[in-house]
């Protein structure tokens, strides 16, 4: 029997890229101590994208500073089996004396890839996020998409700069395309969906935007008003149509149930 269960939980490990259980976390001690977690169960498989989405101070960034490694959860157990999570911004955080090959090499370099094998990567993953010829140009002569794109591009070349067989990496995206106009916004959401198939990178998506949730998401948790737990999950790729009234009404109670 024992033999059993450890066959089943490493075929489990095998399959997940994320597994929180009953995590919680607080800052600071006594009475100005702060819940922004409590009781979070989730897992989340290689391969798979799944967005946070819940109302402004409920953890979401929190959490996601835990799965990186930033930040030790006060309760419960996190587990990331994926390989190198790396973070993206809702700020491209481009080094701007450095061009834009530069900026995507840096975590390549960090890793101890050579000169010939991080610029061959480096030209690989700007033709992948369709910036082909910029490469060196530095960030302030570029647009803010396509900034972003850059950013996209290094965050990609992190999460994959060594051989691992731990499965594909990890990436964590905290809010990336808010600070956008719509329709540069609406552009690189397609350009992510296009690079998410094209490398079946997991993906870890915060967003309080439920549009964006439901168009880029397999799979989409709703986190509740801090201390924030998950309140429902719901599979995107089954019945996207009608699912955003769906979630934002539930995020509407969420939020109205913790004003009162």
């Amino acid at each position: 029997m024992t033999v059993e269960i450890e066959q089943a939980r490493r075929e489990r490990t095998r399959h997940t890229a994320v597994e929180l259980a009953g995590v919680g976390k607080t800052f600071g001690t006594g009475p100005d101590a702060v819940t922004a977690l409590r009781g979070i169960d989730l897992r989340v498989a290689h391969g798979e994208f799944v967005c946070l989405l819940g109302a402004s101070g409920c953890g979401k960034s929190t959490l996601l500073n835990l799965l990186a490694g930033l930040d030790g959860a006060t309760g419960g157990t996190v587990a990331v089996s994926a390989s190198r999570p790396s973070f993206m911004f809702q700020e491209a955080a481009l080094m701007p004396w450095l061009t834009a090959a530069r900026n995507v090499e840096l975590p390549l370099q960090l890793a101890g890839w050579s000169r010939h094998a991080r610029r061959d990567r480096a030209a690989e993953l700007l033709g992948l996020v369709r910036l082909d010829g910029v490469g060196a140009k530095r960030p302030h002569e570029l647009s803010g998409g396509m900034r972003q794109r850059v950013s996209l591009a290094r965050a990609l070349a992190a999460a994959t700069s060594s051989d691992s067989d731990e499965g594909p990496g990890l990436l964590l995206m905290d809010e990336p395309f808010a600070a956008l106009d719509a329709i540069t916004r609406d552009v690189l959401q397609g350009e992510l969906l296009r690079v998410w198939e094209a490398t079946g990178t997991t993906i870890v998506f915060v967003t309080h935007d439920v549009r964006e949730a439901v168009r880029l998401a397999q799979r989409v948790v709703l986190l509740s008003s801090r201390p924030g737990t998950v309140v429902k999950e719901w599979d995107a790729r089954s019945h996207r149509d009608g699912l955003t009234d769906e979630i934002t009404g539930r995020l509407r109670q969420v939020i109205t149930s913790h004003a009162a």
